[in-house]
């Protein structure tokens, strides 16, 4: 019990998390790769990093490129709520400002391969919605999806018009953020993600600092 009362009195202190000026893309994803695949001892919300990133990554890719006019990052909904609860169909959503739909979708999975499975649970979420692309991304060594997902999501394509793209999350990381004026914009938003997701424990927020202040060591 003396136990669990300190951990909760630990959780309670909010840390002041750092925030890196790094332009270099490289760096950027080296130390995004070093927080997520961190070994974790008890918490469980390392599963969520990735999701905090990708849309730090949106909210500042969507204002700067022509793609996202009219277009809105969606918040985030909390991590243990289900997609039927909330009527997400993916982590990350982009809004339609003038149509008042969805335009692009993310879905981000934890060490899990492209399955055929995956692929059709998409296209349920799809097939009644006007989606322009939805995204597969896993932190899996095995990116690519496999012969049954691939060709459900041909069928997307043919038949809802929806592009799925599956790869892996560290990949599009890099590829986004390629996309960005100045890449560093990602790690403010990024860091109050992190400090005001209730998913992330005290040892997510304590590891982000060990990673940015050791990676030039």
């Amino acid at each position: 019990m003396a136990e669990a009362r300190c951990y909760d009195r630990r959780e309670e202190v909010r840390i002041t998390l750092s925030i890196p000026k790094t332009h270099d893309i490289g760096t950027i994803v080296e130390i995004f790769h070093q927080h997520f695949f961190r070994s974790y001892k008890g918490a469980k919300g390392a599963s969520r990093l990735p999701v905090l990133a990708l849309h730090a990554i949106y909210s500042v890719m969507v204002p700067e490129l022509r793609r996202y006019d009219g277009k809105t990052v969606k918040p985030l909904n909390e991590h243990s709520a289900a997609d039927s609860q909330t009527g997400s169909i993916g982590d990350i959503e982009v809004s339609d400002d003038t149509l008042e739909g969805i335009f692009e979708a993310v879905e981000v999975k934890h060490n899990l391969s492209i399955t055929e499975a995956i692929a059709a649970d998409v296209q349920l979420k799809v097939m009644d919605k006007s989606i322009s692309r939805y995204y597969i991304l896993t932190t899996h060594q095995n990116c690519e999806p496999d012969e049954g997902a691939r060709k459900v999501i041909e069928n997307i394509k043919a038949v809802y018009d929806c592009q799925v793209i599956a790869n892996g999350v560290m990949p599009s990381i890099r590829y986004y953020l390629r996309l960005l004026n100045d890449p560093s914009l990602i790690f403010p938003a990024y860091v109050e993600l992190l400090q005001n997701d209730k998913a992330i424990a005290h040892e997510h927020r304590t590891a982000w600092n060990s990673v940015v202040m050791g990676i030039a060591a």
